[in-house]
């Protein structure tokens, strides 16, 4: 009788995949089944993004399913087409489904978008990958690559879009608008942007305002710590927004406790409103502290509204509550940083964030 195989792979598996002679690796096989799983998702040996050409060969001739899922549904297709390391080419060659998708409902050409892995599109395309694909996040595949671009993602991008565009996906007005925001990103961060990478971002930044016909976004203007700061917008969303371009570093604390009280502000309503308070900590708790102390220092709030403050920090400082508390305290940034025009040097914070 054959000895029971194991389902699941060596814990090490990734790292012998590494390591390993193709003489070791199959023989892996002599104690676990071709559809042995391992990986964050429990994915087969295919999975993996790094398992050798050779190996993949003789994985899929001895009888291991090229199409097997994960967790997650995903195929070994979608986890190759969102690897640096590709490989999508010899996965179609045996007999990997193009159009399979994973649990979101989403293909191996929708994967390498997301992780814009320019040459896993190309590949996917010219093997025949539908380019008319929707998401949850997405209308078309061109805007979910916008969607999900970082500013060390411009450059793929730049030749993504090219390809997606040469594929007859079509420019809307969301794809323009996400342009505009890469390009006001990448702008906020540009000071402390890796110079060595500088040229070539600035280059694709370029290539997407020419591809999508948007005006380039302007260099950002920081405060130098000692004009007087005016605002000028009306409203105080618009106000703290413009607070926030002048006075908030890419990184970090501010230089003035003009910046800071409108960094904090921010940073508690974005972790509070768009991450779920998934980070929520004892940093955070001291950043709220500080905010409402610095309000009630130099030209303070009123009374009426520094007890506003404290009622809605004490209510935040559980760190899940309804925005308009966060609201509160961003229009209370604005209103202490007009009251108080002179820069005021910050001192060293007590908290990291």
């Amino acid at each position: 009788m054959a000895k029971r195989k194991r389902k699941t792979l060596p814990k090490d598996f990734g790292d012998l995949l590494e390591q390993a002679s193709f003489t070791e690796l199959t023989a892996v096989f002599d104690t676990c089944g071709l559809e042995a799983t391992g990986g964050y998702s429990k994915h087969t040996a295919l999975g993996f993004y790094n398992c050798p050409d050779e190996l993949v060969r003789w994985l899929v001739e001895q009888g291991a399913n090229i199409n097997a899922r994960d967790e997650y549904q995903r195929t070994a297709l979608h986890h190759r087409s969102s690897s640096w390391k590709g490989g999508v080419d010899l996965l179609l060659d045996l007999g990997a489904d193009i159009e399979a998708q994973d649990y979101q409902g989403e293909t191996p050409l929708q994967a390498a978008v997301r992780s814009h892995k320019a040459d896993a599109v190309a590949a996917l395309i010219r093997r025949g990958a539908k380019v008319e694909v929707s998401s949850r996040q997405a209308d078309t595949i061109l805007h979910l690559a916008l969607l999900t671009t970082s500013n060390a993602d411009i450059e793929p991008m730049a030749r993504i879009a090219r390809i997606l565009l040469a594929a007859g996906v079509p420019i809307g007005e969301a794809e323009r608008d996400e342009v505009q925001r890469i390009g006001q990103q990448f702008e906020f961060h540009r000071a402390r942007f890796n110079p060595e990478a500088l040229a070539a971002t600035d280059a694709a930044l370029t290539t997407l305002y020419r591809l999508f016909d948007v005006p380039p976004v302007a260099a950002r203007k920081h405060h130098n710590g000692q004009d007087t700061i005016i605002v000028t917008a009306e409203g105080w969303p618009a106000q703290h927004q413009q607070l926030w371009e002048w006075l908030v570093p890419s990184s970090g604390a501010a230089a003035t406790v003009q910046g800071e009280v409108i960094r904090l502000s921010g940073r508690l309503s974005i972790e509070i409103n768009d991450n779920g308070a998934a980070n929520w900590d004892a940093d955070f708790k001291k950043m709220l502290k500080a905010l409402v102390e610095h309000l009630g220092s130099g030209v303070a709030l009123s009374d009426a509204a520094l007890a506003e403050t404290r009622a809605s920090a004490a209510v935040l400082k559980k760190g899940n509550d309804p925005a308009e508390h966060t609201d509160r305290l961003c229009e209370r940034a604005v209103d202490w940083v007009i009251a108080n025009p002179q820069p005021i040097p910050l001192g060293t914070p007590s908290y990291r964030r």
